[in-house]
């Protein structure tokens, strides 16, 4: 019986001993880890039609955010931006939008309304 228990508490050493990560773990290795993960975010985002877009604040007070996408190079006024994000609006983002038939509401911009969006990392 004393053998018995000997063995399984080496077994559960052993094995709790195998689960410890290495303390030189390779910052080159984490970060190429990194960027194939944003990558593959990436194209999958790509893949789920998603489009890269940048976000900046206007002057205008009828139109306080631009939205460019990589895709066109037209300027575009997202109306329903506040409905996503409250407070911090961030500056590089995925987005899904559609087209408005309305009246603009700044000069530059033609009004769209945003059916999915998410911050973008890279």
């Amino acid at each position: 019986m004393k053998r018995l228990l000997k063995i399984s508490c080496l077994v559960i050493i052993f094995v709790l001993g195998s689960c410890i990560t290495a303390k030189g773990t390779d910052d080159k290795a984490v970060n190429d880890t990194k960027n194939d993960s944003q990558s593959i975010s990436s194209e999958k985002m790509q893949k789920d039609g998603f489009i890269k877009g940048t976000l900046t604040t206007n002057k205008s007070s009828d139109c306080p955010y631009i939205l460019t996408v990589e895709k066109y190079t037209d300027k575009l006024d997202p109306i329903n931006i506040q409905d996503f994000f409250k407070n911090n609006i961030p500056e590089k983002v995925w987005v899904k939008y559609s087209s408005l038939r309305m009246n603009s509401r700044c000069n530059d911009a033609r009004p769209v309304s945003i059916t999915e969006i998410s911050a973008r990392t890279d």
